[in-house]
């Protein structure tokens, strides 16, 4: 029964995608507010069909009205509609290949999402230039710290990429702890039940100063995740 419940499911969630990704395409050149409620949409959606209950805790340590960059660890493939539970209007920088993806690339690039190729090109010196020069001006993003999905569960060493943006830009990173997430389908794997408990922790927003090496910022916001996750 659960995998005819779990195989519906997954028809239904990309059926739902689909549907979706096609509005925010539509809709968010003419009003990046629908879009971006459509963007959330259709992360709870999701989380309905596939049966996971999310709680959020720490919304206070949200900052307003101003860039900021949400750092969350990285362990499932669910990771990226279960974030649109927070309350803040982000776009995701995300590798070139994403973009690609028919329905999500394409509605990740109506919402001026950004995608790097991770080959320290031009381009991607470009694209940092225009994510700092956004973040200044009062947009927010996210970004993996990590670059890619755990294999473990663990936390695999984080990329200097994003702490480097965060102190040319003058934008807090905050920590978000994704508890319960590498459990739905590890990567290589699909759920094997349906129905899951999740737990978003957001840490107080992490300053980094223009004087500090980031070897010893990455190290301290690794340290505040960690407890984060518990």
């Amino acid at each position: 029964m659960q995998r005819i419940l779990l195989f519906f499911s997954f028809f239904i969630c990309a059926l739902w995608s689909a549907i979706v990704a096609t509005l925010v395409v539509v809709f968010f050149p003419f009003s990046s507010r629908i879009g971006y409620g459509l963007h959330r949409l259709w992360g709870i959606g999701l989380c309905k069909l596939t049966g996971i209950g999310v709680r959020v805790e720490g919304l206070e340590n949200l900052p307003r009205h101003q860039g900021v960059i949400l750092a969350p660890n990285h362990s499932s493939m669910f990771d990226m509609f279960i974030l649109t539970r927070l309350p803040v209007n982000y776009r995701w920088i995300s590798k070139e290949q994403i973009g690609k993806i028919p329905f999500i690339g394409w509605a990740m690039k109506a919402m001026g999402c950004y995608f790097v190729r991770r080959d320290h090109s031009d381009h991607d010196l470009k694209v940092v230039k225009q994510v700092e020069a956004d973040l200044a001006k009062g947009a927010s993003i996210c970004i993996f710290p990590e670059g890619t999905r755990t294999r473990t569960g663990e936390l695999l060493p984080f990329k200097k990429g994003s702490f480097r943006i965060a102190q040319n830009a003058g934008v807090p990173m905050i920590p978000v702890a994704l508890a319960g997430t590498y459990s739905i389908a590890p990567p290589g794997k699909l759920p094997r039940r349906y129905g899951h408990d999740v737990t978003i922790r957001i840490g107080k927003p992490f300053f980094i100063s223009p004087s500090q090496p980031l070897d010893q910022a990455v190290a301290q916001f690794r340290q505040q995740l960690i407890r984060l996750l518990g």
